[in-house]
């Protein structure tokens, strides 16, 4: 994924960008709502491939993964009319909103995932992944494997972390 859209820019939101801007030099460009201006701001002046949308429409238009991450509260009116095609991916990384009715607002057939944001993402180090090796296929894994070990096992006997590339 080279274009990623993030609605909602709070802490989470500023925490993502971080993560994938600091570090390696990959080339993505990264398209933010409107929704905590500020910050916004403050990130496309910080980052070369980092840009403010006019509206959250517009992120979703631009973007090939799209990250939900406003306030529960603020769901309906940050997302409620948004036109989100199946082409998109969409990543919820809203508190106490389920993936069920995070694609009743947006109505979209899209493909939806479920993340808990870590502090390993900013820091650029392994997460624990609580998924079986296959499980991801729709996501772009890669051919489905015999299941193992849950990648958590293998990510905790590991000595030390290490920066994701």
């Amino acid at each position: 994924m080279k274009r990623i859209g993030i609605i909602g820019v709070g802490e989470i939101g500023r925490a993502i960008v971080m993560g994938l801007c600091d570090g390696d030099g990959t080339s993505l460009e990264v398209f933010l709502s409107p929704r905590g201006a500020r910050t916004a701001a403050e990130l496309s002046e910080r980052y070369k491939g980092v840009k403010v949308c006019a509206d959250n429409q517009e992120v979703v238009d631009r973007s090939e993964l799209v990250i939900i991450a406003v306030r529960r509260q603020d769901r309906h009116e940050a997302l409620t009319g948004l036109r989100v095609g199946s082409d998109k991916i969409v990543v919820n990384v809203m508190a106490g909103v389920s993936n069920d009715a995070l694609r009743h607002t947006l109505a979209t057939g899209a493909p939806l995932v479920r993340a808990i944001p870590l502090a390993e993402r900013q820091q650029r180090t392994h997460p624990r992944y609580l998924v079986r090796p296959g499980q991801l296929r729709s996501l772009g894994e890669g051919p489905r494997r015999p299941p193992r070990r849950l990648a958590i096992a293998q990510r905790e006997s590991s000595p030390r972390r290490r920066p994701v590339s």
